[in-house]
């Protein structure tokens, strides 16, 4: 498994879009999710991308959504935040039955589309834990072996900015049961993190927290010497150092 992407939930789109690009992030546009009431953007780095989104149809999305509902309403009406990630698993149901029988909670396997512009649609497996908090991650996978995907967004043939992702920082009341509580769904250590802090090294963009109250993901750490910093829609990004 590995890291696959954050979703950064949006008040606006075109005006998330647009501070963005100030920054000097390359945003590709995306589409709709039928049924789910809402559409996107992305700025992708490789196969892992920060999704943009936002709801466009309320009543929809309280519906398909249902638990998750509240905290993304919240985080919205903030101004917005990161929350959620998702986690690309190279068999979403396989994946769902080894967390189960290590008494994982989480639902079964499901389908996922996006309708884009040109009237095509991508199409993919995901899963998420039935208990645990606002942040935590749910399972992906597009149609095809992880390694396959992974290996569609390499070469010169596909267009990235200079920078990468260095790690997430999630901030939470209490970080080292948090972290805990990730690395034991996920069987990863639980690990120091820079000066005293702790994440969890997943592959392709380690978990780090911090204390404090949003209990939620507050902040993209870029790898980089250009890397853009500043904030957009209540998630702060900064350059790692050296």
């Amino acid at each position: 498994m590995q890291f696959d992407h954050l979703m950064h939930w949006v008040p606006d789109l075109e005006a998330a879009t647009l501070a963005y690009q100030r920054l000097g992030f390359t945003i590709q546009p995306g589409g709709e999710h039928p049924g789910v009431g809402t559409r996107n953007a992305a700025w992708r780095i490789d196969a892992r991308y920060i999704e943009l989104i936002t709801v466009h149809d309320q009543g929809v999305a309280r519906a398909g959504f249902g638990p998750a509902w509240p905290a993304i309403q919240a985080t919205l009406g903030a101004g917005g935040g990161g929350l959620a990630f998702a986690v690309l698993v190279s068999d979403v149901a396989a994946t769902v039955a080894q967390l189960r029988a290590r008494g994982v909670s989480v639902t079964d396997a499901q389908a996922g589309s996006l309708q884009q512009p040109d009237g095509s649609t991508v199409t993919w497996a995901l899963a998420f834990l039935a208990e645990g908090p606002a942040w935590a991650p749910f399972l992906i996978n597009y149609g095809v072996p992880a390694q396959e995907w992974r290996a569609r967004f390499r070469g010169p043939g596909f267009p990235i900015d200079p920078w990468s992702l260095d790690h997430l920082v999630l901030e939470a009341p209490d970080p080292p049961a948090s972290a805990s509580w990730l690395g034991g769904v996920l069987e990863l250590p639980v690990a120091q993190v820079g000066r005293g802090a702790v994440g969890v090294p997943l592959p392709g963009c380690t978990i780090a927290f911090a204390h404090g109250p949003a209990d939620r993901i507050t902040r993209v750490v870029l790898a980089g010497a250009d890397a853009p910093v500043g904030e957009v829609a209540g998630l702060r990004y900064l350059r790692a150092t050296p």
